[in-house]
Order: structure tokens, then sequence, then C-alpha cells
């Protein structure tokens, strides 16, 4: 096999990723509604009225005390990880019922009803809206994510675009490594073919 069959094999293998390559590089250049893709929410806080008193507890990191529409949250970082507590006695404080998960999320997305609409339900720290956004919620750090249909799409463009095609994770390295390869070797080829010329022509 000579360089230019070599260059030519190299060009054929390299179609499909390299359109592809192309097509999700200008889609990421454009980014199309990315900023409600990814927005970061927030569970809304509201100004702090009067706390109560603590008895720190000697494991005890940090120490947080916000107010929500659910009223004051107490909470306390013991070996990296937060928990709720009940100020008076310093037990821990579980998980409210799904209805008041779903008036704190709704109360945290009321300032775009057109995108998140209304949480209709709340299980295991997952909500889902009536626009079909996914809201994540975690109640020991009070933070909340989204992902809706627009997320998604950018997620499956990011895997496409670097070469994660098949979700295992070894062999989408490897896959990315082989077509960085590729296209490394079919440069060089055309640099080998271009000097040729080059040399023909003299």
């Amino acid at each position: 096999m000579n360089i230019y069959q070599l260059h030519r094999y190299l060009g054929y293998l390299l179609i499909l990723p390299m359109t592809l390559w192309a097509f999700t590089g200008v889609f990421f250049l454009i980014k199309p509604g990315y900023k409600d893709a990814y927005e970061q929410l927030q569970i809304t806080r509201y100004p702090l009225s009067s706390i109560l008193q603590l008895s720190p507890e000697p494991e005890w990191q940090a120490v947080a005390i916000n107010q929500t529409i659910l009223g004051r949250h107490y909470r306390v970082q013991i070996e990296n990880k937060w928990q709720h507590i009940n100020p008076l006695n310093n037990q821990v404080l579980s998980e409210p019922n799904a209805k008041n998960i779903i008036s704190l999320l709704q109360d945290a997305v009321k300032h775009n009803p057109q995108r998140y609409g209304l949480v209709l339900n709340y299980k295991d720290g997952i909500a889902v809206t009536d626009t079909d956004v996914k809201l994540m919620f975690d109640w020991s750090r009070l933070s909340l994510h989204q992902q809706g249909a627009d997320s998604r799409i950018f997620n499956t463009m990011y895997d496409i675009h670097y070469l994660r095609w098949t979700g295992n994770k070894t062999f989408d390295q490897w896959f990315g490594y082989i077509g960085l390869g590729l296209l490394v070797l079919m440069a060089l080829t055309g640099i080998v073919m271009i000097k040729k010329s080059s040399i023909t022509i003299k």
C-alpha cells in the first residue's frame, strides 16, 4: 500500500467522525438555548428574622442557617456531610413529606414558569414538572439541579463530539485516542504527499 492509498483509506474511515465533529462544533458555537439548558437553580432563601441559639457539638465542622418557604433550616456538617438538625436538641431531622418539598421546589422555579411550569411529583430526590423538566434535589445540602430535554440534547452532542458513542468509558476513551491518532496520521500522509508533489514539479 502506497502513501496515496493509505491517505485515501484514512479519509474513508474518518468521513463519519469528521462530519459529526464539524456538525457538533457548529452546534457548540451557536449554542441554541444553552442558558436555559444549564441554568443553575438555587433554593430561594429569605432574610432571617431571628434564630435560635445553638449548643455546638465537638464533631461539628460547620453550621449553616437559612430560611426558605418552609421556615428556618439549621444544618451542620459532620465528617464533610451536611444534615438538618432540630436546634432545640441537636437531633437529626429527616426530609419533610413530598408535599412540602414540592412547595419548596415550586418556589425555586417560579421565576421561569414557561420553562418549569408546575412541579407534579417528588420521590427519592427527583421531581418532574409538567414541562418535562427533571429537578434533582438534595435535602441535606439544600441544593437543586435541573435537566430538561434541551439539556439532554446538549449532553448527547458532547458525547458525539468527544466520541463517547457506546457508553463504555474504557472503550470510548480508547476510541477517542484511535480517532485522534488516525486524524494525525492522515495529516502526516497529506504532508508527505504535498512534499512528493512539490519534488515532482521541480
